[in-house]
This record gives C-alpha cells, sequence and structure tokens, in this order.
C-alpha cells in the first residue's frame, strides 16, 4: 500500500476482540492499517493488509513500522489466571515482545504508540475510585506484566524521540468477543445461558468490576490516536462509571438472555482483585471522552450478536 507514513497505523494483535475491533474503526476512517498477528491470514483488502506473523520477528517490525507512525499494541499472551502458575510467561511471552518493538524506536524516529495496559490488575487493591496517580499494586503476575510494560515504553519515551499513551481498561465486553476459560465473563455468562450449564463464581459473587463497551474503549483510542501534542508519555483510565458485582452481573445476563443461569461456587482465588471502580476524569479532560453505552443497552446488544454467532440448533436442543 502507497500512503503517507502519518496515516499509516500498525496494530498489533489484530485478531483478538479489541484488535479486531480497531482494525475495523479505523479502516472506516481512512487510515492505511497494518494487522499483525499470528493466527491472521495474509491479504489485503482497502486499506487493510492482514499479516500473518510474530512480534518477535525484527525483521518484519522493521519493515511496517518503516511504513506506519503510529503503532497500537493490543496483543497478549496471557490472562489473569493463565499466568498464575508461570510468571515465567509474562516476560517471555509478552514482556520480550514488547521489547522487540521499543528496541527499534532509536532507527524510526517520532512514532507514537498507544500501549493497551490492564486496570484491575494494575491498580490491584487501591482499585477503588483509582485516579492514574495512584501507586501500582498488581495482584497477579498478568498485572505485574502489565506494569512493567507501562515501565519499559516509558523508558523508551525517556530516551527516544518515540511518545506513549497507555489507557488502562476496566472489564471490556461487546459484539465479536467470545467466551474463553477464565476470561471474557460476558459472552462466558451468555454460553451458560445458551447451554443451561452452571457458571462457577469464585468467592461469594461480591467481587465488583467496572463495565465498558468495546465501542466506547475503541471511540477513547481514536480520540488519542488523533490527538497529537508535545507530551511524550500520558496514562488514562477507561471505563463505564456502571459497576456490578458477579451475582449483579449475572442477574443482567439474564434479564438479557431471558433466561436462567445456574451458578456454582467456589474458594475465592488470590490473584482476583475484590472491587475496581475507575477515575475518567483525565481522558474527560484530555480527549472530552466519556463512555456512552449504558450496561443494559450493551448486554442486550451483546446477547443479539451472541444470538446471532452462536448455533441455534445447539440452543434449541437444550429447550
Amino acid at each position: 500500500m502507497d500512503h503517507d507514513i502519518r496515516d499509516g497505523v500498525l496494530v498489533l494483535g489484530s485478531t483478538g476482540f479489541i484488535g479486531a475491533h480497531l482494525v475495523d474503526r479505523l479502516a472506516g476512517l481512512g487510515y492505511h492499517v497494518y494487522a499483525l498477528a499470528r493466527s491472521e491470514v495474509d491479504s489485503e483488502c482497502g486499506k487493510v493488509r492482514r499479516i500473518q506473523g510474530s512480534i518477535d520477528d525484527g525483521a518484519l517490525l522493521r519493515k511496517l513500522i518503516g511504513r506506519c507512525r503510529h503503532v497500537i499494541y493490543v496483543a497478549s499472551l496471557t490472562t489473569p489466571s493463565a499466568s498464575t502458575s508461570a510468571p515465567l510467561l509474562e516476560i517471555s511471552g509478552n514482556l520480550t515482545a514488547l521489547a522487540q518493538v521499543l528496541s527499534l524506536a532509536k532507527d524510526f524516529p517520532e512514532r507514537r504508540m498507544l500501549y493497551m495496559s490492564s486496570a484491575g490488575a494494575v491498580y490491584g487493591d487501591l482499585a477503588i475510585d483509582a485516579d492514574e496517580s495512584l501507586s501500582r499494586r498488581p495482584r497477579s503476575y498478568y498485572g505485574a506484566g502489565k506494569a512493567a510494560a507501562e515501565t519499559f515504553i516509558h523508558a523508551c519515551t525517556a530516551t527516544t524521540t518515540w511518545q506513549a499513551v497507555v489507557l488502562r481498561p476496566s472489564n471490556i465486553y461487546g459484539p465479536g468477543q467470545h467466551a474463553a476459560s477464565g476470561f471474557a465473563i460476558v459472552p462466558t455468562l451468555f454460553a451458560r445461558a445458551a447451554e443451561a450449564t452452571s457458571f462457577t463464581i469464585w468467592g461469594d459473587g461480591q467481587t465488583v468490576r467496572d463495565y465498558c463497551h468495546v465501542s466506547d474503549l475503541i471511540d477513547l483510542t481514536i480520540k488519542a490516536l488523533k490527538h497529537e501534542d508535545d507530551t511524550k508519555y500520558a496514562v488514562y483510565n477507561a471505563a463505564s462509571g456502571e459497576t456490578a458485582s458477579i451475582l449483579e452481573l449475572v442477574a443482567a445476563c439474564e434479564r438479557s438472555a431471558g433466561r436462567r443461569i445456574d451458578v456454582e461456587f467456589q474458594p475465592a482465588r488470590s490473584f482476583d482483585v475484590p472491587h475496581v471502580s475507575l477515575n475518567t476524569n483525565a481522558a474527560r479532560a484530555a480527549y472530552r471522552w466519556k463512555a456512552k453505552i449504558p450496561l443494559r443497552e450493551g448486554l442486550d446488544q451483546t446477547w443479539r450478536w451472541f444470538l446471532g454467532s452462536y448455533s441455534r440448533e445447539q440452543i434449541a436442543d437444550r429447550e
């Protein structure tokens, strides 16, 4: 694709839930998008070039960063539960890949990076009405990896001409998110509703999270991408401001699905943060951003998508 480098955006982790939404939105806005992921299929359509490959491939990265002013990093190989017994995975799987990108900063000046971190995992027990000035107190190796990544990126901006924005989202949900073990609670609940199987709650169900629709997160990401100033490094929370306990979320998903969801309780896990609620005043001040989609509306929308993607025969068999 021939284009001005200023219109080039490299999305690392493009086949993930957030990455896929980003690629679609960026292309719709006229950016030339290079979408890189291990599970991509090499192709080119319009302003999107999809590349099957790894961030570990230094030669490939060098080629792509040479074409793009913006690098959006949404790649991750782990989840909070997956890294519980494998701290080395955070280093070998995530931090080394990030370091590969940052090592190219000296050769490609004046790039802008946007990194997707994680609010609850980074703030830990301090994540009650948390703002960006708080210390980071991760309770999981996943959170520790995110905190370390933020520090690496800050060091890069301090020693090169790169700029960076770090977004710390709350729990992101919405159409396009598939159920996964130990992750993606909303589609997992909808899958349990469709299959008439039980959902495991770790603890007493009073764990509180903020739930932010993916479209609102993408809006913030685009605003951060478009907003250019002299700021070298900035961090912003991304949240809806609407919290719910696990039991409240189960009830909300039951209402959207019109189906009962049975639950079973297991002992609480040590890495689960008990309460996550975020202050988003900084993002509002910097970008005039505020989440727009209420949880009830977002869950209804997600259930409709779920019905379209899930086998109706599978659902009917269980009714």
